[in-house]
């Protein structure tokens, strides 16, 4: 039996990675959060600006929810364990479901352009990521050439390769989306915009709760989605009566 651990500051060799993806997604959401309620009580007339003190509250929110999510991030990363038998490879991890995968259920094992692996089991559910800096990566990847030929990062799917790009862009898409159900007075295009917004919260949603590799936090912490939904149901219920 081989196990295998993340190596010591491993997690600052993305850290930054994290912070380039995750700030101005939150900042952009912020923007737009703010433009919804400014066009909404254009109308309303008010002897004080209230935006001084508002936005350096949502900057200081923002703030610190990405130090809380860095250091909950940090903590999941580093407690990262790879066990290799002769009947299986086991990932754990705290705060996350346990992946093991048979030996003979692996499907693939594929080098990704970062240089890190994907084990694939049978079910979609059951994928073990192996990031780069793990302990004696090289002689993990000996050990799994030897149960499964490791496929080239040439070879890799164009959508897997690009997912960090398209998360990005799926999460400006959801944004704009937002802007347009909040802002439009057009009942066609709202309905539109809300249908699809719709769908990807559906499918985000039941994506992140079946996902064994999403921490048991986030999985909770998704649930807000519901209130989300259930406002933009009532927004386009409203727009098309009104």
């Amino acid at each position: 039996m081989e196990q295998f651990k993340i190596r010591q500051n491993g997690f600052n060799e993305i850290r930054r990675g994290a912070l380039i993806k995750v700030i101005p997604i939150l900042l952009l959401a912020a923007f737009v959060g703010l433009a919804i309620s400014h066009f909404n009580t254009s109308g309303q007339e008010s002897d004080v600006n209230v935006y001084p003190f508002v936005i350096p509250l949502i900057l200081g929110a923002i703030g610190f929810g990405i130090y809380r999510g860095i250091n909950r991030q940090k903590e999941v990363f580093e407690s990262y364990k790879l066990t290799i038998d002769n009947d299986s490879i086991t990932r754990e991890q705290y705060n996350m479901q346990t992946i093991s995968i048979s030996i003979a259920d692996i499907s693939e094992i594929r080098k990704n352009s970062n240089g890190s692996l994907i084990i694939k089991g049978k079910s979609s559910v059951d994928v073990i990521g192996v990031p780069t800096q793990i302990e004696n990566f090289e002689k993990l990847e000996q050990l799994l050439s030897e149960i499964r030929n490791i496929l080239d990062k040439d070879k890799e799917p164009f959508l897997q390769k690009h997912i960090g790009l398209f998360s990005i862009l799926l999460a400006v898409m959801t944004l704009g989306l937002m802007a347009v159900i909040y802002l439009c007075e057009n009942k066609i295009i709202s309905g539109i915009c809300g249908t699809v917004l719709l769908i990807i919260l559906a499918f985000s949603f039941i994506e992140i709760q079946k996902s064994k590799n999403i921490d048991n936090k986030t999985k909770k912490g998704s649930w807000w989605l519901v209130l989300v939904v259930v406002s933009i149901i009532l927004t386009l219920i409203y727009k098309i009566l009104v």
